[in-house]
């Protein structure tokens, strides 16, 4: 039998901790001047390292923030230097102690990860709600999400709320994202008008959950008129950019022909896909399909292996097959 389809792409309630990417150079007290820190992020997007290693690393030891920022991003990500995450937490930790946000940040991202510190959720709150305050879309999520799970706080949807409005409204589009999601599970038609509206926005700017789930609402007829044609289309873009749901909705469409024309090959291979990524749905469907020969030759011992990984996952319908075989 076909089993149920899971309405979302990724773990929507992960903290996005993700460290930001170099940003425009602002001065300010604690700060060289512009010109200089121009000529500095210049030398880091041309990648030569050697020449901002040697003009951050005396402005970083004489107390800059933004040097000892920047600094930490090389320590980081091995940039001209070799990787050392703790040098980079010392850094950071500098440069956030004199306000600098981006530093408060990155720290923060250090404690949640436990990488070159000893992982502290509680301490990678403390610094995401400084730099959230401080007007940081990306620590605002991370609060946000945070409250929400009740990790390194207690947890307070309100606070949720409040937060992952802050970031949505800075743009921030996994806030974004997590809020169309709130609306699409309300029981007003109203709200999921709202949900369809922020995922195609969100999946045309090429948000992959957002792809998977406005997809998913053209395909079972969620706030808008069934249109497999369309799913197809937003799916398959989900799905190619790894999105196991997406690509086990796809395998079925394939299968039966909706929105798609009737394709064993395809059904296959996007069947595969997400079995291979740990699709239990998909291990299970594929199971059945090497079992009864369809699309594929007949093989009860590659069915027998699907059917074991499934189980293996917790997946009873897999479970009870695999005991009623043994029991022949």
């Amino acid at each position: 039998m076909n089993k149920k389809v899971y309405f979302v792409c990724s773990l929507i309630l992960g903290a996005g901790l993700v460290v930001i990417s170099l940003g425009e150079p602002k001065a300010d007290a604690q700060c060289a001047d512009k010109a200089q820190l121009s000529k500095i992020k210049n030398e880091i997007e041309s990648k030569d390292f050697s020449a901002a290693l040697k003009d951050l690393t005396p402005l970083a030891e004489r107390g800059d923030k933004c040097a000892q920022y920047h600094l930490g991003l090389m320590y980081l990500d091995g940039e001209g230097v070799p990787a050392n995450p703790s040098k980079a937490a010392d850094l950071f930790s500098r440069s956030s102690a004199q306000g600098g946000k981006h530093a408060m940040y990155n720290l923060g991202v250090l404690y949640a990860q436990g990488n070159g510190v000893k992982q502290d959720m509680r301490k990678a709150f403390e610094l995401f709600k400084r730099a959230a305050d401080g007007g940081l879309a990306d620590a605002q999520y991370n609060v946000g999400m945070l409250y929400l799970l009740g990790e390194g706080t207690a947890q307070d949807a309100k606070q949720a709320q409040r937060y992952l409005e802050m970031a949505a409204a800075q743009g921030q589009e996994d806030a974004q994202y997590n809020r169309s999601l709130l609306y699409l599970a309300s029981k007003d038609e109203r709200d999921k008008g709202k949900a369809l509206n922020m995922l195609q926005k969100l999946a045309q700017s090429g948000h992959v959950s957002a792809q998977y789930n406005y997809g998913s609402m053209f395909l079972h007829g969620v706030a808008v008129r069934k249109d497999p044609k369309k799913a197809a289309f937003w799916l398959t873009k989900a799905a190619e950019e790894g999105c196991i749901p997406a690509q086990y909705d796809l395998a079925m469409m394939y299968r039966v022909g909706d929105g798609v024309p009737k394709d064993d090959k395809q059904a296959i291979s996007w069947m595969e896909k997400a079995a291979k990524n740990g699709s239990t749905n998909a291990q299970y469907n594929l199971a059945l399909m090497y079992e009864n020969g369809e699309g594929v030759a007949k093989d009860r011992s590659i069915a027998r292996q699907w059917l074991e990984k499934a189980a293996g996952q917790g997946d009873r319908e897999a479970k009870r097959k695999l005991s009623s075989i043994a029991g022949k």
